[in-house]
């Protein structure tokens, strides 16, 4: 019996250890580049003239339509990238930006349950900036996965 379990064991720590890790990356990309792209992304593109307005210029860059340019980059185009797996770590720095200046600057004052979702996606973007897109990605299929 103890051989069978160490059988099992080498199997699952081996033979599809690289399959179990290249399918978490490929949810964790699909789920928070996604999540973004689909939520937050597309709810700044669709209330774009009435965000515009009234969007904080938190960089200080004169004007708070640039910050939402800036924002609607990070969250349309480098989520649909971070998703589909192409310039995957590339498409990840500027949505760690994006979180990283809504949980410490946008958020900073507001109670933890406000910006824990921007933490949330903070560190998703950072698992996968370090880990990159593994191979069911673009990235991956063009020998970029590492």
């Amino acid at each position: 019996m103890k051989d069978l379990s160490n059988k099992i064991s080498d199997f699952l720590n081996v033979g599809i250890r690289d399959h179990l890790d290249n399918f978490s990356l490929l949810l964790l990309r699909v789920v928070f580049g996604g999540g973004m792209l689909v939520v937050h992304g597309r709810m700044k593109l669709i209330n774009y003239e009435s965000m515009v307005n009234q969007f904080p210029d938190v960089l200080n860059i004169g004007s708070g339509q640039a910050n939402l340019l800036l924002a609607l980059f990070a969250e349309v185009v480098c989520a649909a990238l971070v998703s589909i797996g192409l310039l995957t770590r590339l498409a990840a720095i500027p949505l760690i930006i994006t979180m990283s200046i809504a949980f410490f600057v946008v958020h900073a004052n507001d109670p933890f349950e406000k910006k824990e979702l921007a933490l949330m996606f903070l560190v998703a973007y950072v698992v996968i900036l370090l880990r990159g897109a593994g191979s069911i990605s673009i990235d991956g299929v063009w020998g970029r996965k590492k």
